[in-house]
């Protein structure tokens, strides 16, 4: 049986995020409540678009959202290199992260992303984001061995993508979804 909380709102996000001027930097569309969900070990995924209008989707291990804004995503190289390929190329990036528990989704849009070098203080944090990712699959009912399987990496294979998101979208399923949170 699943532990599975109640399911969160787009209206409620919508809601919450009206009245908090909290951001994590001046000029950024990230609050400080925003910034700490974006790093508490939950599903991150990405999408890019080829120059073909050929859209690119991709798993990441981890975000970091530092205190400028700028948003560090950490992935597994090889099983992202189409996706790497195309932010060599410039173009718009979106990142949704989801709370499999409750399925709260935010989706952060920003004109382009650079790769970027790991660091050391990286893999400590994708070890301890991964590992909340792993607890909430198996929160949800998914077995412990595909969990783990799911997160899994080498450091080795990492690469880091940073942005700085101009636009941030609840993405939560429900009436409301999609609709873009204030700056």
């Amino acid at each position: 049986m699943s532990d599975a909380a109640v399911p969160a709102s787009p209206a409620d996000e919508l809601s919450a995020y009206q009245g908090d001027h909290d951001r994590i930097a001046v000029g950024s569309p990230i609050s400080v409540e925003l910034a700490a969900f974006m790093q508490s070990g939950i599903s991150v995924t990405l999408a890019v678009v080829t120059a073909d209008l050929r859209p690119i989707a991709g798993f990441a291990l981890a975000c970091r959202v530092d205190a400028t804004g700028t948003v560090r995503v950490l992935l597994r190289k090889p099983a992202n290199i189409a996706l790497i390929n195309v932010v060599t190329q410039g173009g718009p990036i979106a990142v949704t992260v989801s709370r499999p528990q409750d399925h709260r989704s935010i989706q952060i849009k920003a004109p382009a992303a650079r790769i970027a070098a790991v660091r050391p203080d990286d893999l400590p944090e994708i070890a301890r984001q991964t590992a909340g990712m792993r607890d909430q699959l198996i929160g949800c009912a998914f077995d412990p061995v595909l969990s783990a399987a799911y997160v899994a990496f080498e450091p080795g294979e990492v690469v880091a993508l940073e942005l700085k998101p101009d636009r941030i979208f609840v993405q939560t399923p429900g009436p409301g979804a999609g609709s873009e949170l204030a700056r």
